[in-house]
């Protein structure tokens, strides 16, 4: 399991490119979904600092700009054209659906991939050519899509992240 800091804004790349960053944005779908997608890095963007915060061996990731409750998730998508059909997006939620878990795994050349708990290890989130999110059956190494990157971009220092909602008050749409 990799480490680290619940204080600490980070900025996810892949393939080692720090040039395109993991945006998440506000809740803006009737305040309870947003969207997630990789665009040009501008760490002072607040979709682009992310909080991973460890909860029982796995992480919930969140933004400052989806604030203390939106966190990313997965959702099934019959549109979506990779196998499975499940995406990445930001959800209205507490930690008590398990589509907001995620494991963080080394592939051992200095990057990760990471493994959604509604999904399963063997499903991987992958950034796709459009640079969309979707849930990749296809997990034998390497996949460029795959291997994420973690850079500390700022404390967080505000005392509405230093915890989780562990309720189950909104169901997930």
């Amino acid at each position: 399991m990799a480490n680290f800091d619940s204080n600490q804004w980070y900025q996810l790349y892949v393939n080692q490119n720090k040039d395109s960053s993991l945006l998440g944005t506000n809740l803006y779908k009737n305040g309870e979904s947003g969207a997630v997608f990789f665009n040009t890095t501008d760490t002072d963007l607040p979709g682009q600092r992310w909080q991973i915060y460890s909860v029982n061996d796995t992480y919930v990731l969140r933004n400052k700009d989806g604030g203390t409750n939106a966190f990313l998730g997965t959702k099934y998508e019959p549109t979506e054209t990779t196998p499975g059909q499940t995406q990445a997006l930001m959800i209205k939620n507490t930690i008590s659906d398990d589509a907001v878990y995620w494991t963080v795994t080394p592939w051992g050349d200095g990057t990760f991939y990471l493994t959604n708990g509604e999904n399963g290890t063997s499903w991987h989130l992958k950034k796709k050519a459009n640079g969309l999110l979707a849930l990749d059956s296809n997990i034998t190494a390497p996949q460029n899509g795959q291997r994420f990157s973690f850079k500390t971009i700022g404390a967080i220092n505000d005392k509405k992240f230093s915890s989780v909602n562990v309720r189950h008050d909104t169901p997930f749409i």
